[in-house]
């Protein structure tokens, strides 16, 4: 049953790994560099400020920064040094038929994806505490960009992404539990 689901997941990122073309290679390239989200980071903290009280903005800027943080360090510690599942751009039977940009080829291991697990985390945690339409469908593309550049890049099956998505989701919403604890403390005190 594993074999068939590797050969599944194989395939699969041979199909989607094999829809490129050169003018999607740099967005594609690029969609994974932390720096290029700065700008949809810095939007969010600035919306933050100005729709929450100081007190509430600083807790929910923390726990976004924690939320982050957690889905990076468990998708390594907990998955890729557990797990020590090739990337596909380390398999040796799989390098010659995947499309690389820039001979990027990422670390050793690749379950699960921390690019999946941070930006998901990030995008669920701030739709929950903003509650807008339009900003969580632009948080959701953007993480389904990034996540998916990871494929396209050659560097991520899809059920590295997939799993890294879930992780990041699971980790978000444990925090925003322990975010609804801690408001109804911070208001209490008010």
């Amino acid at each position: 049953m594993i074999e068939w689901l590797e050969h599944i997941d194989q395939q699969l990122f041979l199909f989607l790994n094999g829809l490129h073309s050169p003018f999607f290679d740099p967005i594609m390239y690029y969609a994974s560099k932390f720096y290029i989200s700065l700008p949809l980071y810095a939007y969010i903290i600035i919306t933050l400020y100005r729709t929450k009280s100081i007190k509430q903005a600083t807790l929910i800027f923390t726990l976004m920064i924690l939320c982050v943080a957690l889905a990076d360090i468990i998708s390594v510690a907990w998955f890729k040094e557990v797990f020590l599942r090739y990337r596909p751009s380390h398999n040796l039977e799989l390098q010659p038929y995947i499309h690389f940009v820039k001979h990027y080829k990422g670390g050793t291991y690749g379950f699960v994806s921390s690019h999946a697990a941070n930006t998901f985390a990030f995008a669920t945690f701030a739709a929950f505490i903003l509650k807008n339409k339009t900003i969580t469908t632009i948080l959701f593309v953007w993480a389904g960009i990034v996540t998916y550049s990871r494929i396209y890049l050659g560097v991520h099956y899809p059920a590295d992404v997939t799993c890294g998505a879930l992780v990041g989701a699971f980790i978000s919403i444990i925090m925003y539990i322990i975010y609804s604890k801690l408001k109804f403390k911070l208001e209490s005190k008010v």
